[in-house]
């Protein structure tokens, strides 16, 4: 542990000093398959040659401009993204947690003339540590330390649409979702409730936000998770893979809506500097081009197959749940033993919501790199049980 550094993280393993692909090294030289890299914000794995190529020849150019002042790469990255969400424009900022708070921001915005403020979230959801954020989120054990927490969010339960029908007052103003509950415990939307809430908030004027944070660019197989359930949302929240570990974040919002933010009401520094802006657009590229969302579909299926196989087999799992490369392992014990035993073996995954494993490897993984990891894991399992 750093004398130096404010312990906010409980570091764990020894200190990594390089990264290709699917696999970290140690400063001893001890080489760790990586099955969560950077908490699934590498998606085209560790230092791909391409991003590190962009990031070389972009910082000698400019890396940084401020907003008031025009640069090529910001409007080309906000064209793609709109070219294949849906319409609407687009703001830069550099983390997830700065998209939710300019998704409230806009909320509250739109509300503003018949006097609706409150966002209805989900229990268990996790919408990132800022403050009004950290508010949104629905866990107690995040908020408890900080409260009184922020006005203007309501819990209702995940996958419950009559509860959610309860929670919806004259303040509501909105529902912000998760469609796949990451930190929570890899919890699935179903299509029947994504459904229900898009054709509520669309007969209610209420605003859809979709939270893909995380499950955005290609974790589920399509580039959007929405895009699983034939529907659109008002907001949609990008950040993790857009930069594929370069730190960018985009709120894409309905042109409608997006017309109730004014120039002054709203800023960020560093957010769509060039540098950000080409590694985004390089990430786009090379989803297409490498055909990354062909094998999230071969290696999730794939994935979710073994994962079956090791549930089967061993009694401490009590389910699995996976959409693309994006899946939980639920024990029906505590996950971080297993956590730390699979760290010990030279494998990296997540241990998530106290019983949950995660496993959201890079969207490139090899089946190869997939088959080493389970074969730990399998490993793992028959040690403890």
């Amino acid at each position: 542990m750093s004398k130096f550094l404010i312990p906010v993280y409980k570091k764990v393993g020894p200190v990594f000093v390089k990264g290709k692909g699917s696999f970290l090294w140690d400063k001893d030289g001890n080489r760790y398959l990586d099955l969560f890299p950077g908490w699934g914000v590498s998606i085209l794995g560790h230092c791909h040659p391409e991003i590190v190529r962009v990031i070389n020849e972009q910082s000698k150019d400019l890396i940084h401009l401020p907003n008031n002042l025009f640069h090529p790469w910001q409007d080309a990255l906000a064209e793609k993204l709109v070219e294949k969400a849906f319409k609407s424009k687009v703001f830069f900022g550099n983390s997830g947690t700065e998209a939710v708070e300019a998704a409230i921001k806009f909320s509250r915005l739109y509300g503003r003339k018949n006097n609706r403020y409150e966002i209805i979230t989900m229990k268990d959801s996790f919408h990132g540590r800022t403050f009004g954020s950290l508010s949104a989120t629905g866990q107690s054990k995040y908020k408890k330390a900080f409260k009184p927490v922020l006005p203007g969010f309501v819990e209702a339960f995940f996958n419950d649409f009559g509860d959610f029908r309860k929670k919806v007052t004259k303040k509501t103003v909105g529902v912000m979702l998760e469609l796949i509950q990451g930190e929570g415990g890899v919890n699935i939307a179903t299509p029947e409730y994504v459904v229900k809430l898009r054709q509520f908030c669309t007969k209610n004027d209420l605003l859809f936000i979709a939270d893909e944070v995380q499950t955005g660019m290609g974790r589920t197989s399509k580039l959007f998770c929405y895009q699983n359930y034939d529907i659109e949302p008002d907001i949609m929240l990008l950040s993790k893979g857009l930069g594929a570990g370069f730190p960018v974040s985009a709120i894409l919002v309905k042109n409608d809506i997006a017309d109730v933010m004014k120039p002054g009401m709203h800023a960020s520094t560093f957010g769509g500097n060039p540098l950000a802006s080409r590694v985004g657009l390089e990430v786009l590229d090379l989803i297409k081009r490498e055909r990354v969302l062909f094998n999230v579909k071969r290696m999730g299926n794939y994935l979710i197959k073994e994962l079956l196989r090791l549930k089967e087999k061993f009694s401490l799992i009590k389910d699995v749940r996976s959409m693309g490369l994006m899946a939980g392992v639920e024990l029906f014990s505590e996950a971080q033993p297993l956590f730390e035993e699979a760290l010990r073996e030279k494998l990296i995954i997540n241990c998530t919501h106290q019983n949950v494993l995660r496993i959201m490897p890079a969207l490139n993984v090899k089946k190869d790199e997939l088959d080493l990891g389970l074969d730990i894991l399998k490993s793992i399992f028959e040690k403890l049980c």
